[in-house]
């Protein structure tokens, strides 16, 4: 029985550090989460430093996900994370791309 089929969708803690130092190993953990079958609620609370490459995986994982039909939401987007989204011309996760994010 996999998690979603039991209503658990795990919440994931991708670190204070969204860089392109750890973003070998944020990849590897939403390859496994995908791999179980299981959704993710990423909790950016901690967040201080992100970048592109943390854009790029965020995106890729929602793309891959939802070609699964697997819950992907992003929580507590810290300005951090919200100003990568920024600079990289992309909308978080789950908002409208006509609204700026973060309001």
């Amino acid at each position: 029985m996999s998690n979603e089929s039991a209503g658990i969708v795990p919440k994931f803690d991708p670190g204070s550090d969204c860089t392109i130092r750890n973003s070998r190993s944020l990849a590897a953990s939403f390859v496994g989460l995908v791999n179980s079958g299981s959704g993710v609620e990423i909790d950016c609370a901690a967040v201080e430093q992100a970048d592109i490459t943390f854009v790029q995986t965020i995106v890729s994982a929602e793309r891959s996900f939802g070609a699964r039909n697997l819950p992907f939401t992003m929580l507590a987007a810290t300005e951090s994370v919200r100003s990568a989204f920024g600079r990289a011309g992309v909308s978080l996760p789950g908002a409208s791309p006509f609204e700026p994010s973060g309001n």
